[in-house]
């Protein structure tokens, strides 16, 4: 009964010790950059009427709640409509369940 009780710990300890030293390597988080924080939204854009608008920040293009989120964002707003979707997703959920179903 005692030999099976130090085969055990035994078990255990070796286990931990290769989960330590496993662990004991270069961390990812260094090599990786952080988030962006979240735009920071004023208090008068909460109580502004939401419309959607259609904004561009660098080369794309961003459906905001109301001109003023955009602005905040540091979009430049060029229409007063949301967005249009690209092709791909027009048709949603529809066209996969199509396509789902044909591969059957």
């Amino acid at each position: 009964m005692m030999f099976k009780n130090i085969g055990y710990a035994a078990l255990i300890a070796t286990t931990a010790a290769a989960f330590v030293i496993g662990s004991a390597g270069i961390s990812e988080a260094k090599g990786k950059k952080k988030a962006a924080p979240a735009p920071k939204v004023s208090a008068s854009c909460m109580f502004t009427a939401p419309k959607a608008v259609c904004a561009t920040k660098g080369k794309q293009s961003f459906t905001y709640r109301n001109a003023c989120w955009a602005g905040n964002d540091g979009a430049i707003v060029k229409s007063q409509k949301a967005c249009k979707g690209s092709k791909a997703m027009k048709g949603g959920k529809k066209k996969a369940a199509k396509k789902a179903g044909k591969k059957k």
